[in-house]
């Protein structure tokens, strides 16, 4: 190998979700490029959802190395009622209890950046000894949790080495610390922390143009963005659709978080039960506002939800459905968002029906793309008719060979990240 690069990711196998997949997916596909990756990651991690058929994508002679972490979600599961590998590092809801309330403010206003912190003691330590044994001249760090940064500003400022910090998700502009009950001086010290990073690092990846124009605003700088995607051998072996049933079969695979439950599309699903034969499944970790609308527009014989799958039979469930649903929240600033999972829907061929921002860049990749209709989050109108247009239209698919080389595939970001580890490199 010509050169090799440490990545430092709290989700690893077996956690499941669509923040473990980026950096499963770049690690199995490097050494195509002349890269060895070599993973540094978390020994007793809380994963809120664990998805174990992942531990089979991981290449064989990959190098990975563990540690253990202190965190403090015993203490905040206590207070919030919940377990402790229940907690979502993304928790949305102040709570509906007083208990559940102090829970939330604590991880609002305690854990900065994030309750994932504690990991660092040790994983700073072990990343020093990884760089001197394998003579490493670069490290990416991939959040959230956003924490995990602070482990190449660390090996940067001790050994002097090459520091990619990788941003799948926003730090203090992400959507749901609209909804927790931040205090101005939590937003002041994590804004500090955000800014120290930003600005320290020697490229900073985003996954989204928006992104970028997002944290040019907090630190003025280059951005490299390099998008999530799709795994073409995720595809091989699906089984195609059954069309014999008659009827358009909706499907929403993935979380959907308190501002993303999407009450307009399901009172235009109840709108047009009368003339459509509509079936709609949300398959995932789903608020429970969702089963309370469901009941509210009495559509429980046509609307279910259904438990998180493993992302093997998720692909599948995806390619089977006649329309995709995708749900972005609704609060301000997310223009920016592309859920991982939209370009997963692309590689189906299914039509998509987003629900968010239309000038945002999800959008923007739909109708690039020609995959499908994107409608305002509560615009019942639009939503309505997209779902009249989309229940009509013939699915396309996309090649093996197309795959291979699309703009979205696993292969071709893969490409991209390993030029920029090489750049400006003394390998």
């Amino acid at each position: 190998m010509k050169a090799k690069v440490l990545i430092a990711t709290y989700y690893w196998p077996p956690s499941g979700g669509p923040g473990v997949q980026r950096y499963l997916k770049f690690a199995k596909y490097l050494p195509a490029f002349d890269i060895e990756p070599i993973i540094l990651t978390v020994k007793n991690p809380t994963y809120p959802i664990q998805d174990p058929t992942l531990k089979e994508e991981i290449p064989d002679n990959l190098k990975i190395y563990k540690t253990r972490t202190i965190e403090p979600f015993g203490i905040y599961a206590g207070l919030s009622g919940e377990k402790a590998e229940s907690i979502k590092p993304t928790i949305e809801l102040e709570g509906e209890t007083f208990r559940s309330s102090i829970g939330s403010w604590i991880r609002a206003n305690v854990f900065i950046p994030d309750a994932r912190a504690g990991w660092l003691i040790t994983a700073r330590l072990k990343a020093e000894d990884l760089v001197r044994d394998f003579n490493i001249q670069t490290v990416i760090t991939t959040g959230p949790p956003h924490s995990v940064h602070f482990i190449g500003k660390h090996l940067r400022q001790k050994q002097n080495i090459r520091w990619l910090a990788d941003f799948r998700d926003p730090w203090s502009q992400v959507y749901y610390n609209q909804i927790l009950p931040r205090t101005s001086i939590a937003e002041q010290v994590d804004e500090k922390l955000e800014k120290s990073i930003l600005s320290k690092a020697d490229e900073v990846i985003v996954v989204s143009n928006s992104q970028a124009e997002s944290f040019r605003k907090i630190v003025e700088r280059g951005y490299r963005v390099i998008t999530n995607g799709f795994d073409p051998d995720d595809f091989k072996g699906i089984n195609p659709p059954d069309r014999t049933s008659k009827g358009t079969l909706i499907r929403h695979i993935g979380n959907i978080g308190e501002a993303a439950v999407p009450e307009a599309f399901l009172r235009a699903v109840k709108s047009v039960s009368d003339t459509i034969n509509l079936t709609v499944e949300f398959i995932g970790d789903n608020h429970p506002g969702l089963q309370k609308l469901i009941h509210k527009y009495k559509l429980h014989k046509i609307v279910s939800i259904k438990d998180y799958l493993p992302h093997k039979i998720a692909i599948q469930k995806m390619s089977d459905a006649n329309i995709l649903l995708l749900s972005i929240p609704d609060v301000e600033d997310i223009q920016h968002h592309i859920p991982g999972k939209l370009f997963e829907y692309i590689g189906t061929g299914r039509p998509i029906l987003m629900l968010g921002p239309e000038n945002g860049d999800s959008a923007k990749i739909i109708k690039q793309e020609d995959a499908g209709i994107a409608c305002g989050f509560n615009d019942f109108e639009s939503i309505k008719k997209a779902i009249i247009t989309l229940s009509e239209h013939k699915a396309h698919g996309i090649s093996a060979d197309q795959m291979v080389s699309h703009k979205y595939s696993r292969i071709t970001l893969t490409k991209n990240l390993a030029a920029l580890i090489v750049e400006n490199s003394d390998e």
